[in-house]
């Protein structure tokens, strides 16, 4: 079976010129009438996967952006020094950019 990383995530429809399986090697004196064209099927069906996973993006409402729940002057310790929830959970991307700020500020993050 032949594997080509090159291939772009969003292609569906793939044709290569003159595709050898590894496993089939050109015989002396074999003429090749046809040529068959890759189909990568597990592509295709993760990308079938997704798009019922994900729904229709067309569908969804604009997300309004919201204010920050952390606050721009909280620091490390104070965010670790209570055990009281938060109003709302934080989303991923809010904590991360908080992380990668202190990581920058101490110097472990380049």
């Amino acid at each position: 079976m032949e594997v080509d990383i090159g291939i772009s995530c969003c292609n569906k429809n793939i044709t290569l010129e003159n595709p050898t399986p590894v496993n089939e090697s050109k015989r002396p004196g074999e003429n090749h009438m046809s040529t068959s064209v890759f189909v990568n099927h597990a592509a295709i069906s993760w990308h079938e996967s997704r798009r019922k996973w994900i729904g229709d993006l067309s569908q969804r409402p604009e997300r309004v952006p919201k204010d920050p729940i952390i606050s721009w002057s909280m620091t490390y310790e104070d965010l670790l020094s209570t055990n009281d929830p938060f109003s709302e959970p934080i989303p991923l991307p809010e904590m991360v950019d908080f992380l990668v700020d202190i990581w920058h500020d101490e110097g472990l993050f380049d």
